[in-house]
Order: structure tokens, then C-alpha cells, then sequence
């Protein structure tokens, strides 16, 4: 039985009489802000403490839940990890925010996944990375 792709999957529900509309929406998906609040809404941590915890301060993560900014790679790297993401959230997080996922062809990357897979905090991520010789995670990169 042949599986279906994305485009198969899309042709096959617009011929069934689905709208463009709620398909965009769809592959659209949530707003960055929109992902990132869920996340904010399961921890005790108050939007300063994460945004400490992440290295920006609080009006600046209000920036980014409000789309008046988008967010550098790394900065989503860091509040991935404040936020407790998995691999798939961190995943989507980035995908959300259209910057590069994370990639097994990225010798950076790997580590970066492994620290992710291990549960890691961003200052353990980042000793990693820096034994490794890559720029941490704090890098404007």
C-alpha cells in the first residue's frame, strides 16, 4: 500500500470538498506566540524568571509573544530548553518561528539535539558546545 505525502494528502482533502481557507490554517499552524504561551501556561515560573532564565528580559519575551519581533535561532533554542521542550516541541517551535530546524547533517546541531534528548539545561548545552569548539548558545549566530 503506497503512503501518501503532504501534497497527496492536500489534493485528496480539496477534491473532497475542503476549503483553502482551513487547509492554510492547517499547515499554518499556531502563531509563535500562541506555541510558546501553552508552554508558558504549564510552569509555576513566572514570565520574568523564564525570560532570566532564557537570557532576555521580560519585555523582550512579550515582544516575541506579541509578533513585534522575531526571535534569533538560538533565542528559541534557549526558551526550548526554559520551557522544558522535547525534541518535536523544539522542533515545531523553530519550524513556527521559520528559522532552520534542527539538523543531524549539523555537527552543532548534533550536539545541540543530544543536549535536548538528555534532558540538559542551556549552561550544560553550552559547555558542550564550547568543548566541542561551536558558539554557545547565547551567540548572536
Amino acid at each position: 500500500m503506497q503512503q501518501s505525502g503532504p501534497t497527496e494528502i492536500a489534493v485528496s482533502r480539496l477534491k473532497g470538498g475542503a476549503s483553502v481557507t482551513q487547509l492554510l490554517h492547517e499547515a499554518n499552524g499556531p502563531a509563535l506566540g500562541d506555541y510558546l504561551f501553552q508552554f508558558l501556561c504549564k510552569t509555576p515560573r513566572s514570565v520574568e524568571t523564564i525570560a532570566g532564565l532564557a537570557g532576555l528580559n521580560k519585555s523582550s519575551l512579550y515582544r516575541i509573544l506579541n509578533a513585534e519581533v522575531s526571535p534569533q535561532r538560538n533565542v528559541l533554542l534557549r526558551l526550548s530548553r526554559v520551557l522544558g521542550m522535547n525534541l518535536s516541541e523544539t522542533q515545531k517551535l523553530l519550524k513556527i518561528g521559520d528559522l532552520a530546524s534542527l539538523s543531524g547533517s549539523s555537527p552543532r546541531d548534533i550536539v545541540i539535539i543530544d543536549g535536548i534528548l538528555r534532558e540538559l539545561d542551556i549552561i550544560d548545552i553550552n559547555n558542550h558546545l564550547e568543548k566541542n569548539g561551536f558558539s554557545d548558545l547565547f551567540s548572536k549566530k
